[in-house]
């Protein structure tokens, strides 16, 4: 922006007009400021901006009068702002203000010699002394007051002042006033300000009274650089360096003459050496710059060869120093040494002039504008043959030791030096000479691990640009390039020694011990502390590799500022640059992607349209980087990948997509976590592009056909199915969203895309599902329960979703690749997600494309259904029987019927097989049940029979398989009773006992629930059951004897008109089955003869059966075995011909109270004998009470056939013998009765026991009874009764009490 300051004389006259007082003239500072300390200061630095600007405008012609009035005034404004009340920064800002303006005197008072000598006057106090003598003496008194001044830079200005003033003095004034500030350094005020005043002045006054003719006395000249150096030697650093300073401005005008003691001479330096060694060795910073830049001064003049490499020794006595302020000092030291600076000694003397680095701000801002405004008026610096040591010493000094060397801040410091003698005296021959050793020193060195000397090569290498020839400029932009893209090689090596440092303390973390590794004997120790010499080899090449991204850097610098000027000459590197320049920008290094970006910014005026002219050759750059072993180069692949690739179209990318995905997922797998973030980025950035880019309505058909062609096979095969959970995650979410976007344009890739998310169920589920499976068992978890829970999770993956997405997009061309895909997925296909998921598919699949699917289910059906039955997971099995039922529901008639055959088969199988009937008939029933009714022939006997298997589980299947297929029981099995006959008698018959037993339990059902209705078919069934009861006995068999039984209570009316016979065959055929020794196959048996009898009622069968079992019981006696077995001890491991001898008497009894139901009272009374000892001995205190029950129940079935008995017969012979039975009854019976009362404290006992004991007692009561004996029973009741708890059992005592006391009563009156 162009800023117009106003004019200098409108600006003052609008502030005179606020305060006139402002031109009124004091001889001292004790007028009252008229603005605030912080106006004056704003008001004087504008004001110096408008005199600045005026006379720049103006410099073509002489001055105006005008003009020379306003500067005239704005002298007077600044000597007013140095009254006492103003503040510090006030007078430092108009001392300084005054000196700027004495800067431009020349230019102002050489046209106005002829014109008026009073603005000269006015200006600076520059006039002839004879005309304002009086008033110039005042002036000098002002200016010697304000050497005391408390501000430093008050000071500094006002004996700048006091030099220039000086130089209208003449030389006895001049040396009057020298002697003056010399006497005040040795008087009696020792305030540091004095001092520090009195010694600026003394320089500034002396080295102008030097340079006038005639010059002053030697004697003064001596007495004052004797003062100087006293003080050097004598006073602390800051005084020293102002004195060491005063020195250097002397020595400006001309070398310093030899120091004359009383006794010898010598050359000052040398007399100062070993306090200049002490002082530059010290830690104030600013008095050593102010020390060695004194020393450059003085060797400005200086033909002493001896003087010289004095000064040099000192100077490089710093090189080691790491202080930059210091090396940039003494560098501008050694520019003053070497000749050929752009300032003269009036500049430095006369101006607001600090240092040379101060005034050309060469590292912030343009060398070549910051210097523009001196230049070197020095033809000849003394002898030349001096001069040419001087600079061979230099050199020397520099590129053979300090460049090259193996300390970094000798590197440093030689950098720093290099740097200033090229940009201070760079058009000075000799180093237009050395030119191009400079530039391989500046670019050796930018390779250093320091930044200030990487930085500095790179402003060198800018600076040997401008300096250059055509040639050198060429040469030079090639070695840059070359360095930017990796090609160029260091020339020249570093030794390296035991202290040199291989890394920057920090970079490469700790020794074993804790302590730093950085140098090479630090790194060659820890290689030997673990055995790996040869890791110092590995060590050295990270160094190498950490040098080339330095040079790189600072090579970026340099190119930076060369950039603008190379212009065309850049253009042949532009397309091997330009890939590299976009990559560097996003290296880790903040540092490197700065001074990539200045290079960018520099040679790129229109990044986007150059990124688009360059795109194949960044594409080919960044792909073939991001797989290089350096991890830099792969993380800035990336993340510039995933920056350029956004908005781009088809044709850019096509053909680097598959690449750039590729190198998403090696990123994202890559070993360094920062590559590893990068890459995700990239992933992120390249699926936005996918997705675009195979969206239809986004993209053009072709183009998303295109794309989709070449991304969704990469991420299948390469994406979905990696190892690193990342890139699977990220893949799925990919393919997903192609899918959701793309629409029908998926279905080329169907089967892939299809079976890859099939298997992707199994193969990407979190593996410690599968733990967790596999110890279910041990853990208490229900392995169904988890496989549920497994589907669950699966089914609401990413996976799945993508799966329905295919469903919808799927046609009938679709099938011819897709069924047979699926199919080779059932047969090859693991994990439970990915069975259960294919089956799942097929199921969905069928349902969309319906009857499309009839080429296919042959093959299908005689797919799924082996593996239906082979399937160990119950819920693949339930989800193929679920396929192959949608299958069955469009098969051909003759399919579904051998289907369906091939089902009802599996029930005679293992339980897998039976499991698997189940499961495929419930899902016929469910999804083909208008097929599967046609074929109720063939199943319901089936899912009849298969509801006894052995097996809870598959037997509680068909049960609820049963329940589903039927309305009613009893009409269903009626309705298909001839074929579920027709297989229990197939089953009964088979060599597998389990089809044995399930038939015979079959047998007892249809018993249960058709009852006679089942007579039709009893002769087939009976045939089948007598046949397989004779032979070997095996496990189960017993429930043939239960189907006997069942038969023979359903049928018994139809058995016995069809055969009168075979009622006798069967009663002879259990009860030889009452004679097996195996425990519960005798129980059945008793059992099955219980129900014989009890359902044919012949009468017969007391005599044919009762004497065998009395033979048992009386062998069951404890009188016979000398004790009976108790329960613990017959409950032994049933298995094959286990054999246990003891009888079930309880079922014995059971079966005497079956005969004694269906026997005559004429064989009652036959058997009357067997029958009382029968009864006595199950009663024996040897038999469980159990046992006791069961005679308890016989006795009241004895009593209760003699009562009604009784009640029919009118022989007296028959009556006289039923009253003879009865009371032997009531004599042997009663007492063992009561006995079990008394012994047995079940309460169920005492109650069966009371009811038998009151039925014997009342029939013993209604009987003439006049020959009954007491049989001493009735107390013992009588005590039962007081202790008995049972209710039932106390009221039934108090009847039988009741009944004894009836009967002896009855007794008593017949006596």
């Amino acid at each position: 922006m162009d800023h117009r300051y106003p004019n200098l004389g409108d600006m003052l006259e609008y502030i005179l007009k606020q305060h006139p007082t402002l031109l009124d003239s004091y001889e001292m500072r004790e007028q009252k400021l008229l603005f605030p300390s912080k106006t004056y200061v704003a008001m004087i630095k504008f004001l110096l901006k408008c005199f600045e600007s005026e006379l720049a405008q103006n410099n073509s012609l002489g001055r105006s009068s005008e003009f020379l009035s306003s500067v005239e005034r704005l002298c007077l404004l600044l000597e007013h702002a140095m009254a006492f009340e103003g503040s510090a920064e006030l007078h430092s800002t108009a001392s300084k203000a005054l000196v700027t303006i004495g800067s431009y005197l020349p230019e102002i008072a050489h046209p106005l010699l002829t014109f008026s000598p009073y603005y000269i006057i006015i200006i600076l106090l520059i006039i002839d002394s004879k005309m304002v003598a009086s008033h110039f003496a005042s002036r000098i008194s002002w200016l010697k007051q304000l050497l005391n001044h408390v501000d430093m830079d008050t000071r500094e200005s006002v004996a700048r002042l006091l030099g220039v003033a000086s130089s209208c003095l003449p030389v006895d004034a001049s040396s009057g006033l020298i002697c003056e500030l010399v006497a005040s350094l040795g008087g009696t005020n020792k305030r540091f300000e004095a001092q520090h005043g009195a010694l600026c002045a003394t320089g500034y006054v002396t080295a102008d009274a030097v340079s006038k003719s005639p010059s002053i006395s030697e004697e003064l000249l001596q007495s004052t650089l004797k003062c100087l150096v006293d003080v050097v030697n004598s006073e602390n650093a800051t005084l020293a360096s102002i004195a060491m300073q005063a020195l250097g401005h002397i020595g400006l005008y001309g070398p310093l003459p030899l120091l004359v003691s009383e006794s010898s001479s010598g050359i000052i330096l040398e007399v100062l050496n070993e306090k200049l060694s002490k002082l530059l060795s010290g830690d104030d910073t600013k008095a050593i710059q102010k020390i060695v830049i004194s020393i450059g001064h003085m060797c400005v003049k200086e033909t002493s060869t001896s003087h010289m490499k004095i000064a040099l020794d000192l100077i490089f006595s710093l090189c080691r120093s790491k202080v930059e302020d210091i090396l940039f000092a003494a560098g501008e030291a050694l520019s003053f040494l070497w000749g050929g600076v752009p300032v003269t000694a009036n500049v430095i003397l006369k101006t607001n002039y600090t240092s040379l680095s101060m005034t050309s701000n060469f590292l912030m801002g343009d060398l070549k504008l910051s210097l523009s405004k001196y230049s070197s008026d020095e033809k000849s610096e003394g002898r030349e043959d001096c001069r040419i040591m001087v600079r061979d010493t230099i050199a020397r000094k520099l590129f053979d030791s300090l460049l090259y060397s193996t300390r970094k801040e000798e590197r440093c410091a030689g950098t720093v030096w290099l740097l200033s003698l090229t940009m201070y005296c760079g058009h000075h021959p000799t180093i237009q000479q050395m030119l191009p050793e400079i530039q391989e020193v500046f670019s050796h060195l930018l390779g250093e691990q320091h930044e200030l000397t990487q930085e500095l090569a790179s402003q060198g290498m800018s600076i040997v640009y401008e300096l250059g020839d055509a040639s050198m400029k060429k040469n030079l932009v090639d070695a840059l390039v070359s360095t930017l893209t990796g090609s160029g090689k260091r020339k020249r090596a570093i030794k390296l020694v035991e202290d040199s440092e291989v890394f920057q303390e920090g970079t490469i973390g700790e020794s074993l011990g804790g302590g730093k590794l950085s140098t090479y004997k630090e790194l060659c120790n820890l290689a030997n502390e673990m055995g790996q010499p040869d890791l110092i080899y590995k060590f050295m090449d990270l160094a190498n590799y950490q040098a080339s991204l330095n040079s790189k850097r600072g090579a970026a610098f340099g190119f930076s500022k060369i950039a603008k000027q190379a212009g065309d000459a850049l253009q042949p590197h532009l397309r091997s640059l330009i890939p590299r320049l976009l990559r560097y920008q996003y290296d880790p290094d903040k540092n490197v992607q700065d001074a990539m970006a200045h290079i960018w910014k520099s040679l790129v005026a229109d990044p986007k349209r150059t990124i688009d002219e360059n795109l194949d050759y960044i594409f080919d750059d960044l792909l073939t980087q991001y797989g290089s072993r350096l991890w830099r180069s792969r993380e800035a692949s990336c993340l510039a990948l995933a920056d350029i690739i956004q908005g781009r179209k088809f044709d850019q990318v096509g053909k680097h997509l598959k690449k750039i995905w590729l190198a998403a997922f090696r990123a994202m797998d890559d070993i360094k976590e920062t590559v590893r973030n990068a890459g995700d980025k990239l992933c992120r950035a390249v699926t936005s592009l996918t997705i675009r880019l195979c969206d239809v309505s986004l993209t053009e058909a072709s183009d998303a056909r295109q794309s989709m062609d070449i991304v969704l096979p990469f991420l299948l095969a390469e994406g979905i199915m990696s190892k690193v959970d990342n890139i699977r995650k990220a893949s799925i979410g990919v393919v997903m969203k192609l899918a959701k976007g793309a629409g029908t344009a998926v279905r080329p890739h169907l089967s892939d895309l299809v079976c890859c998310m099939l298997e992707s169920l199994s193969s990407l589920e979190d593996q410690g599902l599968n733990y967790v499976e596999l110890h279910a068992a041990n853990v208490g978890i229900q392995t169904e329960k988890l496989e549920n829970l497994r589907l669950s999770i699966a089914k609401g993956s990413p996976m799945w979703e993508t799966l329905d997405l295919c469903i919808n997009v799927v046609d009938s061309k679709s099938l011819e690749m897709l069924v047979p895909r699926l199919a080779n997925l059932v047969r090859s296909g693991v994990g439970l997600n990915t069975r259960v998921g294919v089956a799942t598919f097929i199921n969905l699949l069928v349902q969309k494309v319906g009857v499309d699917i009839r080429p296919y289910t042959s093959m299908l059906s005689r797919l799924l259904f082996p593996v239906v039955k082979e399937e160990k997971s119950t819920a693949a099995k339930r989800a193929f029987a679920g396929a192959l039922a949608i299958i069955l529901k469009y098969a051909a008639p003759s399919q579904a019927q051998k289907l369906i055959e091939d089902t009802a088969a599996l029930h005679t199988g293992d339980r897998n097989s039976q499991i698997s009937c189940a499961y495929l008939l419930k899902s016929y029933s469910s999804t083909a049940l208008d097929v599967l009714s046609g074929y109720n022939t063939v199943i319901i006997p089936v899912i009849f029979l298969s509801r006894f298997e052995d097996d809870k589980h598959v037997s509680g299947l068909f049960e609820e398989l049963w329940e589903e297929s039927t309305s009613g029981e009893r009409i269903t099995l009626q309705l298909y009773l001839g074929e579920v006959i027709s297989l229990i008698c197939e089953g009964i018959t088979s060599s597998s006992w389990a089809s044995k037993r399930k038939s015979a339990q079959a047998i007892c059902k249809l018993s249960e629930v058709l009852g006679d209705s089942l007579s039709s078919y009893h002769h087939a069934l009976l045939e089948s059951l007598m046949k397989e009861i004779p032979g070997r006995l095996w496990e189960g068999k017993e429930t043939l004897l239960h189907a006997i039984g069942a038969l023979s209570k359903s049928c018994h009316e139809a058995i016995t008109k069809e055969d009168p016979v075979l009622p006798g065959t069967i009663l002879s055929l259990v009860s030889s089955a009452c004679t097996k020794k195996v425990k519960k196959y005798r129980e059945a048996a008793f059992f099955c003869l219980e129900q014989v009898i009890k359902s044919f009622g012949n009468p017969e069968f007391f005599n044919l059966v009762f004497p065998m079992l009395f033979d048992m019981c009386e062998a069951a006696s404890p009188n016979k075995t000398g004790r009976v077995p108790f329960a613990s001890e017959t409950t032994k491991a049933e298995s094959g011909d286990a054999e246990d001898v003891s009888v079930p008497v309880d079922k014995l009894m059971n079966c005497i109270t079956s005969c004694i139901q269906v026997a005559s009272v004429t064989d009652i009374l036959e058997h009357k004998k067997k029958l009382m000892d029968a009864f006595l001995i199950s009663m024996s205190p040897g038999f469980q009470w159990i046992v006791k029950m069961s005679t308890f129940s016989s006795v009241k079935e004895l009593c209760s056939r003699l009562r009604t008995s009784l009640d029919e017969s009118q022989e007296t012979s028959l009556y006289a013998g039923i009253t003879t039975f009865v009371q032997e009854i009531f004599r042997s019976v009663s007492p063992k009765v009561v006995e079990c009362i008394s012994t047995i404290k079940i309460s169920q006992v005492h109650i069966a026991a009371a009811e038998c004991l009151l039925e014997i007692t009342e029939l013993t009561a209604s009987i003439s009874a006049a020959n009954c004996t007491d049989v001493g029973i009735k107390g013992e009741l009588l005590h039962l009764l007081e202790i008995e708890k049972n209710e039932q059992a106390k009221s039934l005592l108090r009847r039988c009490i009741d009944a004894l006391e009836k009967l002896e009563q009855v007794n008593a009156q017949t006596s």
